[in-house]
């Protein structure tokens, strides 16, 4: 294969790389703005609920209900949704909720806060480093 064209397609792979990364970065920043402007409580598992997709087949999402320091009552849909139910009804979790709108609610675990932004952000690395390999030798 011709340099030149090894090096274009290396291009590609780090522009790519390079967008997911920033992607990535845009995603940290946000995630990063809510754990500031929340707070921690226990959350209730009230129930998995089955949302059918026409284009996956259908995922199982946790409905978790908290209450405030101020006695009201939320309800929340965690996302990202699952092939198989991971909570039981009943269990406690812990979730994080925004003080001024406390309808923006997480479970609080690793992957539901920053799970997509470590994925994009590793696969930007590697499309990067792949592309930085295949443009210069």
């Amino acid at each position: 294969m011709k340099k030149s064209s090894n090096r274009a397609g290396g291009f590609v792979f780090i522009l790519i790389g390079a967008g997911l990364a920033s992607f990535s970065w845009y995603l940290y920043r946000s995630d990063r703005a809510f754990m500031q402007q929340s707070v921690s409580t226990t959350g209730t598992v009230i129930k998995s609920e089955y949302v059918r997709s026409e284009k996956r087949g259908g995922a199982y999402y946790a409905v978790i209900a908290f209450q405030t320091p101020d006695n009201r009552k939320q309800e929340f849909r965690n996302e990202p949704g699952t092939g198989r139910p991971i909570y039981q009804d009943g269990e406690q979790v812990e979730i994080r909720y925004e003080k001024q709108n406390p309808a923006n609610a997480k479970i609080a675990g690793f992957w539901e806060l920053w799970g997509l932004t470590t994925v994009l952000g590793g696969f930007g690395l590697i499309f990067m480093g792949a592309g930085l390999k295949i443009a210069f030798s």
